[in-house]
């Protein structure tokens, strides 16, 4: 679970601050979905930072499952994200000239769990179930944008994470290729996962449980989506 309680962030610009998030008061539930919204400059990106331990200057009480991440040394926030934490960018955040097989296996590099060909095992079955096992072997340079994501949900999945944090996912697909990428994130919230979701998009919204928008740096509302909502959501699918 995570628990947000009085949040403020500030940057600091020239000689005076700006106030970025002010009195945050949030809690996501294990197992929830749920989109964050707003305009440009709304703070949704810098809620994201700090929901992904990339950002522990602030003000106030964040906990995942319990415990306080703002005190957090840079090599416990690190061990705790890369336990807990799996992300999914725009921009996809791939080596483009290594081969998907590789990426995938990259968060596997830093908790030295396992020896190598359990991690190119591992990179596999997510391949496998994210739709593209068939281009284990290929470098990511060659794949659709498309294929890009789902390569990028297999590596956000491979250490088997509490939360999935997504950040405008669908933001370089077309249309069709976003109803598929939503239908995996619905998926995998079906599958226990917390997944929440960065968009301005209103139909990828539709696919969580849960919307909360934000304005200046404030929650302006909360909203629970319908399960029929929901499903037209991913109707195209």
């Amino acid at each position: 679970m995570i628990e947000i309680t009085g949040l403020n962030k500030y940057y600091d610009v020239g000689k005076g601050k700006m106030h970025a998030l002010k009195d945050i008061n949030l809690t996501i539930e294990n197992g929830e979905s749920v989109a964050i919204q707003g305009k440009s400059g709304a703070g949704k990106s810098t809620l994201m930072y700090i929901l992904g331990l990339l950002d522990n200057s602030f003000e106030g009480s964040v906990k995942i499952d319990g415990k306080e991440v703002g005190s957090l040394s840079d090599s416990k926030s690190a061990k705790l994200r890369n336990e807990k934490i799996g992300f999914v960018m725009q921009d996809f955040s791939l080596l483009e000239s290594k081969s998907v097989l590789m990426n995938v296996m990259l968060p596997l590099f830093f908790n030295r769990k396992y020896n190598f060909g359990k991690m190119n095992e591992l990179a596999e079955e997510m391949l496998e179930k994210v739709g593209i096992k068939d281009q284990a072997k290929k470098k990511v340079n060659q794949l659709s944008g498309g294929q890009k994501q789902r390569v990028a949900i297999a590596r956000a999945i491979i250490n088997d994470p509490s939360y999935i944090l997504a950040d405008e996912p669908t933001g370089a697909l077309d249309t069709k290729t976003s109803s598929e990428i939503m239908e995996l994130f619905k998926r995998l919230n079906e599958d226990g996962k917390t997944v929440v979701i960065i968009t301005h998009d209103n139909d990828v919204a539709a696919i969580c449980k849960r919307r909360i928008e934000l304005s200046d740096g404030s929650i302006v509302s909360e909203t629970e989506v319908s399960k029929e909502t929901q499903n037209l959501g991913t109707a195209d699918t």
